[in-house]
């Protein structure tokens, strides 16, 4: 056996070997990351938000005069995203405990999928918000059988949508509301 044979192939062993030990960090750190969102159930690159005013910090987006069109609803739930879309999602619990309301604002496109999961809808309509506004107004049914409104609008840069479990009356007029806020 050649000696320069033996170191090569030596050499040829530890670079693999090195190779496999690297790839086997990579992956294990990349699991650590992806922890927590297992645990939480908050999808990677989503921010859990302790209140609206963190969500704002994040992501640039304002919703003071929002919050006061929606007076009669408390947040539960704010989740945000910084990249690739600047994105705020907030369910909201309605005075009566019944009706549950979400809104989904961004900035420069459309809401992403980990904020806003996409339902598949039985009836689609235009309905007009303001002058030279309309939106989309799309009827769901969930998993457990219940009816949801899912209304959409751009007013330029900015989307806003809004799923809703109550009558579609309310969410028009909530809508509208929310249209006017927008400078």
């Amino acid at each position: 056996m050649n000696p320069d044979q033996s170191c090569s192939e030596g050499k040829g062993r530890a670079a693999w070997s090195t190779l496999a030990v690297l790839a086997g960090v990579a992956l294990a750190l990349r699991a650590g990351d992806a922890i927590p969102g297992w645990i939480s159930a908050v999808p990677r690159g989503v921010h859990l938000c302790a209140s609206v005013s963190e969500a704002e910090a994040l992501t640039g987006l304002r919703l003071d005069k929002v919050g006061k069109s929606l007076a009669g609803y408390v947040a539960r739930d704010i989740r945000a995203t910084a990249r690739p879309i600047t994105a705020i999602a907030m369910a909201m619990q309605g005075g009566d405990d019944k009706s549950q309301l979400t809104l989904f604002r961004s900035l420069g496109g459309d809401i992403p999928t980990t904020l806003r999961p996409p339902q598949p809808s039985f009836h689609e309509l235009t309905v007009p918000l303001g002058p030279g506004l309309s939106a989309s107004l799309k009827a769901e049914r969930y998993a457990d059988g219940s009816v949801w409104q899912d209304l959409d609008w751009s007013d330029g840069t900015l989307r806003t949508g809004l799923r809703f479990n109550g009558r579609t009356v309310e969410l028009l007029r909530l809508a509208r509301q929310i249209a006017g806020d927008v400078p």
